[in-house]
């Protein structure tokens, strides 16, 4: 998909006159999430459900028991939780108490911006407030902000991860050829990257940064998924003592999310309550 060619003119411009303004307005760009319409399935599982809300603004769906360790659904960028609605009926069956997360400003959670940061910070305030999780089901940048949130003290007994990047460093890069970013304002992107998150990324592996090695580990990953190459999934499995890649052929990066294969791989995984 190209971009438009005003953009790219403007991009240019940038680059030429005025690149520490152009980090900026990418930056803005990057961490800025479009709303898309919901489908009608997911609109009509969040109706079956329970609407969870907290004072900080982060929104999600309760389905199943109300008591007990929780089994978190955690989205990627511009996804909503009832997007992986379709692990929802399977582990609502085993007993488990299923909590489908909005992240911040995504789905019905508040805000306007958002990053993998922002993100795991979510992930551990809900842990906060409800207790130890049973297992994180994460997929794209939710896989990242899970590992980021392991590495800050998240506690849970097995994660699943569908079709995560293993590097910000990669992904910010993959980014920038997308938009076609020349080199000064590359630069300047991941400076006003840092002022936006207070982190050197340049420096961060989303991979896990823990002394547990027991962890039970799913990875899932589709093999044509042109979002995120395979290689993030191998690297993954290197770095987790415990862990298992499944590769799938599912037709890519979303689809994974509705493939009967993957479903019950994970509810297996995961297991009973």
């Amino acid at each position: 998909m190209a971009l438009p060619l005003a953009l790219r003119l403007k991009l240019r411009a940038y680059e030429r006159f005025a690149p520490r303004r152009g980090g900026k307005f990418i930056a803005k760009i990057f961490t800025s999430p479009r709303v898309h319409k919901q489908p009608a399935w997911e609109l009509e599982l969040i109706a079956r459900g329970t609407a969870l809300s907290r004072a900080d603004g982060i929104s999600g769906t309760q389905w199943g028991a109300t008591d007990g360790t929780p089994v978190i659904l955690l989205h990627g960028w511009e996804g909503r939780g009832a997007q992986l609605g379709y692990f929802v009926d399977p582990l609502v069956a085993l007993g488990h108490r299923v909590i489908g997360m909005d992240g911040p400003a995504h789905g019905a959670s508040e805000g306007k911006f958002a990053n993998p940061f922002a993100f795991a910070k979510a992930l551990l305030d809900v842990q906060a407030a409800i207790g130890p999780f049973r297992a994180v089901i994460g997929h794209s940048m939710g896989g990242g902000a899970t590992n980021i949130a392991l590495s800050r003290g998240l506690k849970v007994e097995r994660i699943v991860l569908l079709g995560t990047p293993s590097s910000l460093p990669e992904v910010f890069k993959r980014f920038s050829d997308f938009m076609g970013l020349g080199p000064r304002v590359r630069e300047a992107f991941k400076t006003a990257m840092v002022e936006r998150t207070g982190v050197p990324i340049e420096q961060v592996a989303l991979l896990p940064n823990t002394s547990d090695k027991t962890l039970p580990v799913l990875i899932v990953h589709d093999i044509h998924d042109r979002e995120i190459p395979l290689a993030d999934a191998q690297l993954a499995l290197r770095a987790y003592p415990n862990a298992r890649l499944l590769e799938v052929d599912t037709g890519g990066h979303r689809k994974m999310l509705k493939s009967r294969e993957v479903v019950d791989a994970v509810t297996e995984f995961i297991g009973a309550r």
